[in-house]
């Protein structure tokens, strides 16, 4: 297929606080659309309860997944672990080494593309 990869980032509410977390999520959103152009997608949806969240991140390749998480580690890093918990993350794709130790503390599963389309 190609270079694209993609995740999937599940997290509970670490807050009880709605608008913390909307708060959170509209800055991140307007941030990622603005300044990184190669992320193809970054969407965030939240469960009926309000409890828990999952984060869809898809880039180009590799490399601008890896910008992606250099800017949220200067960035949002702090922040987002304190409103979020992660508790799981699905790669999906064929991500570099690099790509795959910067991810390894979230012990991700990974998954590749093995037919399908997208448009």
């Amino acid at each position: 297929m190609n270079n694209e990869v993609s995740w999937i980032l599940t997290a509970h509410l670490a807050t009880a606080e709605p608008k913390v977390f909307e708060g959170l999520m509209v800055e991140m959103v307007k941030a990622v659309q603005q300044m990184q152009g190669d992320a193809t997608a970054y969407v965030w949806y939240l469960s009926e309860d309000g409890q828990s969240c999952e984060i869809f991140t898809s880039f180009k390749d590799s490399n601008s997944a890896m910008l992606h998480l250099t800017w949220f580690s200067n960035t949002y890093a702090k922040q987002f672990m304190d409103t979020l918990h992660p508790t799981g993350m699905t790669v999906y794709g064929k991500p570099t080494q690099e790509l795959r130790n910067a991810l390894a503390s979230l012990s991700p599963r990974y998954v590749q593309t093995v037919g399908g389309f997208a448009r």
